[in-house]
């Protein structure tokens, strides 16, 4: 009998794509690079002025990472349940979407450095941009304690570059009709483990 999980995870295994150990990861930088952009291409050309670089770069060049998080939760909020039922793997929309907007946006002089761990609901990113790092941890609300967990694994990822900002992004995967917009899009600035997270939840 054909499991669409299982059987994807051990077709992958046999390309080489993710990692033969838990928990399982994309296997090199390569794939993790190519992978997302493949995914959401068709969403990334269908961004318009809302990706745009230049409404995001403060006057001295620099990446305004507060505006451009606040205008994505507007746009996610308008667009995301037409986008996600598109994705075959629901779970990863949301990451999916988040990757697409900033990849828009970071193309006009910056970088992501990708670090997904498959099947946990959680991704990290680092986006250098102008001389800059930014750190956001990508987190699926599908339990209560994923507030929680997400600041302790934001933390630890922190620790692991020496910074001591970053923001920690919370999905909701219950439906606007269960939990409402007006109520689920959030921002809060919080210190944690001596770290200055800002946690912006949609």
């Amino acid at each position: 009998m054909f499991d669409n999980y299982d059987d994807s995870l051990l077709y992958c295994r046999d390309l080489g794509i993710i990692s033969e150990t838990k928990p399982i990861r994309i296997a090199n930088e390569i794939y993790r690079e190519i992978i997302p952009r493949v995914l959401n291409r068709n969403l990334q050309d269908s961004i318009e002025e809302e990706g745009e670089t230049k409404w995001y770069i403060k006057s001295n060049g620099k990446l305004d990472m507060d505006n451009l998080l606040k205008a994505f939760q507007e746009f996610y909020s308008e667009n995301s349940e037409v986008w996600l039922e598109r994705f075959d793997y629901k779970e990863a929309g949301p990451h999916l979407l988040l990757m697409a907007f900033l990849q828009r946006v970071i193309n006009g002089g910056g970088r992501i450095n990708r670090e997904m761990a498959v099947g946990t609901g959680r991704t990290d990113l680092l986006i250098e941009f102008n001389g800059d790092k930014f750190v956001l941890e990508l987190k699926l609300k599908r339990m209560p304690s994923a507030r929680q967990k997400g600041l302790d694994q934001i933390s630890r990822y922190l620790d692991t570059l020496g910074m001591t900002k970053g923001y920690l992004i919370l999905f909701e995967i219950k439906p606007s009709s269960i939990i409402p917009w007006e109520t689920r899009v959030k921002w809060e600035d919080i210190s944690h483990q001596n770290k200055n997270i800002t946690i912006v939840e949609m």
